[in-house]
């Protein structure tokens, strides 16, 4: 995603309580995480529709505009199946706007069944969901209606070629528990689900309270770590977060485009007037980041001190419909990967499928 365009969008300043001055250091920056990186899946497209199988091979498919269409979807359809022989199956269609009351759906000029929306959204799960799944693999249209109106009719041009492809990733090829590739084989056909990985923080999450008192020279410090000096004039403000007792967040502006900002994330240490900054260390690098060597890009970062955890949210254009997004969690020495999405194509999906994952310890 080296080719985002890039948005400075204000970005309010958060603060942290001084931190003690004997906290231990960092790692530094180009030196291997104590921890292997993780593995992400990867996403394939097949006709109008996008699928992808995270590490713990629960794999999502969602629709795509067809090339050429012109317009959006107002309702998305996502596709979900578990991992594992008991892997739950799980359909949702997702209103761009509004989605209400009682919807009829149509499969081949048919009405297979109605369906009540809630917070605009249909979700079926268990078996309706994978009877359900199953027809819409084995069909050619598919319309939503609502009182003879059509509401919009996702194609389903590559969808048995996506379900098939998550079949075959989680080893369910000829069985009865399949979504396409069915056969005579058992039900609870496939894969074991692959052990962890687990993030469990030694830290627990605090409380923000002010901004860090940066002196100028602390500031200039700080940029010239991140090779932001020439980026933004100092009116931006560094935008700061206490991560525990020992560390602080300090997410330094450093590039602006039409919808993104991006910023170098810092680990400050050693308390009011002796301000300390290193690189912040991740076991995955951001999606956004460019090339190798150069400090880590978090774009329209969000801190959330309640879970402790930083994420990072690149769109590839406005509408949001591709691009790259992280979940990390704070261990207290490097920012540890706990989700990705992504999506390489542009072309009308906002919800993205899940290609890392990790059970919270």
């Amino acid at each position: 995603m080296g080719g985002l365009a890039l948005l400075w969008v204000s970005c309010a300043s958060f603060g942290a309580q001084p931190v003690s001055s004997d906290a231990p250091p960092l790692p530094e920056l180009g030196k291997p995480a104590p921890a292997a990186e993780p593995l992400l899946g990867r996403i394939q497209v097949f006709g109008d529709w996008a699928v992808g199988c995270d590490n713990r091979l629960t794999c999502s498919a969602v629709s795509l505009i067809p090339d050429g269409a012109g317009t959006s979807y107002s309702v998305l359809v996502s596709i979900q199946r578990a991992g594992g022989p008991e892997g739950a199956s799980t359909l949702r269609l997702i209103g761009a706007d509004q989605l209400a009351g009682k919807i009829d759906l149509f499969v081949d000029n048919r009405a297979l069944t109605r369906a009540t929306a809630a917070h605009d959204m249909i979700e079926m799960s268990g078996a309706p969901a994978i009877d359900f799944i199953r027809t819409l693999g084995s069909s050619y249209t598919f319309e939503l209606r609502e009182k003879k109106q059509t509401l919009d009719a996702p194609s389903l041009r590559g969808l048995p070629q996506a379900l098939r492809y998550i079949d075959e990733q989680q080893g369910r090829v000829g069985s009865k528990g399949a979504l396409a590739a069915l056969g005579d084989g058992p039900a609870d056909l496939a894969k074991p689900i692959p052990p962890g990985p687990t993030v469990t923080p030694d830290v627990a999450p605090v409380a923000d309270s002010g901004p860090l008192d940066l002196t100028p020279e602390e500031q200039a410090a700080a940029r010239k770590l991140a090779v932001c000096e020439a980026h933004f004039d100092n009116e931006h403000p560094f935008e700061t977060h206490i991560l525990d007792t020992d560390h602080a967040l300090v997410l330094l502006p450093c590039n602006a485009g039409d919808y993104n900002v991006s910023a170098v994330p810092l680990v400050a240490t050693g308390g009011a007037g002796k301000w300390q900054f290193q690189i912040a260390r991740f076991d995955h690098v951001p999606g956004s980041t460019g090339d190798p060597g150069t400090p880590p890009l978090i774009v329209n970062a969000r801190w959330n001190p309640v879970r402790g955890e930083l994420s990072s949210f690149a769109k590839g254009r406005g509408l949001g419909d591709c691009g790259t997004a992280e979940t990390y969690k704070w261990d207290g020495a490097t920012f540890r990967l706990t989700e990705a999405r992504s999506m390489p194509v542009c072309r009308g999906a906002w919800e993205w499928p899940v290609l890392y994952s990790v059970a919270q310890g």
